[in-house]
């Protein structure tokens, strides 16, 4: 078999690692699968499932996200972008994507406002179509860094506790 890309994703609110995401992606386009025709965004679904499990409640929210995705892969590539996985680099010599930094936004809680958008420096946020503030690029966040929390007056923001870097910081990798 041969070695499957593994990418990271936020669903649900948590980061979930993917296997084969980016050869589903890329063997839909080549089909010329529409990103939004239902029927493509359930094929997404039961070919992801291949490679990962994913969880009977979980499997909506998977589907949007997993649309999402190829949404903004297809776009690229219908533009003539290369669409290469991301290096979100490392983090004190810890790769980025293992670092459990990153916004949570309460969709019951955002008024739409955008400042949060307006502050990140990093465009992890997209505003949806409901008027409602979405983090697409979890891992793209700076470590550390607390702007769009600071931002957000309706509180719709969360963020980890500073304190959970320190067993980054000195080379742990899990809680103690």
């Amino acid at each position: 078999m041969a070695k499957l890309s593994y990418r990271m994703l936020q669903i649900g609110g948590a980061p979930a690692g993917l296997l084969g995401l980016d050869e589903v992606f890329a063997d839909l386009f080549a089909e010329g699968c529409d990103p939004e025709l239902p029927e493509t965004k359930e094929r997404l679904l039961k070919t992801v499932r291949q490679h990962n499990f994913i969880a009977k409640p979980a499997r909506e929210e998977y589907k949007s996200v997993l649309s999402r995705e190829y949404l903004r892969y297809y776009e690229h590539r219908t533009q003539g972008q290369d669409v290469k996985p991301k290096n979100y680099g490392v983090w004190q010599g810890i790769p980025r994507e293992q670092i459990p930094w990153f916004p949570t936004v309460s969709a019951a809680l955002c008024n739409g406002c955008g400042k949060c958008i307006e502050v990140c420096p990093k465009d992890v946020f997209v505003m949806t179509d409901a008027n409602v503030v979405e983090v697409v690029e979890p891992f793209a966040c700076i470590v550390g860094c607390c702007f769009c929390k600071s931002a957000c007056d309706p509180q719709a923001i969360l963020m980890p506790e500073k304190s959970m870097l320190d067993h980054y910081r000195h080379g742990q990798r899990h809680a103690t």
